[in-house]
């Protein structure tokens, strides 16, 4: 499994957790992961794939865009 820069695996888990401490629980960016992590037969363990920096870049790009 891929590892974040944090040393954590990369899952929507883990993403849903700094994307809380950085962007707060009611981003859109939560939103998102959180869709996202209802429609994984595995929920919030889904391995994220995608370059960190292109997550991160993806989900700043909703936040921004939905305040």
């Amino acid at each position: 499994m891929k590892k974040l820069s944090t040393g954590q695996d990369s899952t929507l888990g883990e993403y849903r957790k700094l994307t809380v401490a950085l962007l707060g629980e009611d981003s859109a960016a939560i939103k998102f992961l959180d869709e996202k992590i209802a429609e994984s037969p595995v929920g919030k363990n889904d391995e994220v794939i995608t370059d960190e920096s292109q997550m991160i870049y993806l989900l700043t790009n909703i936040h921004f865009k939905a305040v």
